[in-house]
């Protein structure tokens, strides 16, 4: 049996060091901008970026002071990265859900990814407190603009029908834009490329952030102890399941040796009965013989006389 006294100490020591930092997490499907958003918002390239899947699991660096923002794995690439960015987001002080515009309107699997980290948080109202959604490829409509803010109302309204979420910020990048205004000192381009915006954002509330770590612990505790005792009584009936199967077979095994036996003394009775009678008869045909063999003295004295 799993030691929980064990594994739930060792979450309690992580969350007491979690407390101690303000976490920034993005959150996301695959390719859709999270590791160039991080880039941007450190001024590095800190985070890896490529077509393929790059991050397998979470990377964690220092923003500032005890600051730190989280990479994690696209949410649906792999069962293994899911499992490791929901480790991440219960740890989150907020939640940056990025969305590529140039996939258009938000994905069911992105509503659904939504629903899941809501559920990390132990209250909906300060989930949505700490959320934000950033649209990315802020380029693919600078001609366009009703069809991007198309996309974004209907992003809006999509989360607050499906996960009744509202009145959270939502930012509209351009990571490359903001990164040629850098390269070739715009700041007119860096400016418009939305991250200043983001980043202005971030920095005026952490300082809050930072302040509601007490609760976060105290939610995530309870949250954790929910969680071990779920376990438990998960791990309860698993062995009361497995008493009862193992009951089960020993009465059943019972019952079949039982039968066997009460099957063994009828068939020695039988066979007890069965010897009476050949005894029996045995010594019948004894007498009988004994009776012929006095007829033939008899009748063989007779003859003599």
């Amino acid at each position: 049996m799993k030691d929980y006294v064990a594994e739930f100490q060792s979450r309690l020591a992580e969350i007491d060091a979690d407390s101690r930092s303000v976490n920034i997490i993005n959150a996301g499907v695959m390719n859709h901008g999270k590791s160039s958003l991080l880039n941007s918002l450190m001024d590095a390239e800190i985070f890896e970026v490529q077509d393929i899947r790059q991050t397998v699991e979470n990377k964690t660096e220092c923003w500032f002071d005890d600051v730190y923002l989280t990479d994690t794995p696209g949410l649906a690439a792999e069962e293994i990265d899911d499992a490791a960015a929901f480790a991440a987001y219960r740890r989150a002080n907020f939640i940056m859900f990025v969305h590529k515009t140039e996939v258009g309107e938000l994905h069911k699997n992105e509503i659904d990814a939504i629903n899941k980290i809501k559920s990390f948080f132990e209250d909906d109202d300060f989930f949505w407190r700490h959320f934000c959604l950033v649209l990315t490829s802020l380029d693919a409509y600078a001609k366009d603009t009703a069809s991007l803010n198309a996309i974004r109302e209907k992003s809006l309204t999509d989360i607050q029908t499906n996960c009744g979420g509202a009145d959270f910020p939502v930012f509209i990048v351009s990571n490359t834009r903001y990164k040629k205004g850098l390269d070739e000192n715009k700041p007119k381009l860096v400016e418009l490329s939305g991250i200043p915006e983001l980043k202005g954002y971030l920095q005026q509330n952490i300082p809050a952030w930072r302040g509601e770590n007490l609760d976060i612990r105290a939610m995530r505790i309870t949250s954790e102890k929910n969680s071990f005792i779920e376990m438990l009584g998960t791990e309860r009936q698993n062995l009361q399941d497995t008493i009862a199967r193992k009951t089960a077979d020993l009465e059943r095994q019972q019952g079949h040796f039982i039968n066997e036996l009460e099957a063994a003394v009828s068939q020695y009775y039988s066979d007890d009965e069965e010897y009476d009678e050949k005894n029996n008869r045995l010594e019948e045909m004894r007498e009988e013989l004994e009776d012929l063999r006095r007829e033939w003295r008899n009748d063989r004295a007779n003859y003599d006389d």
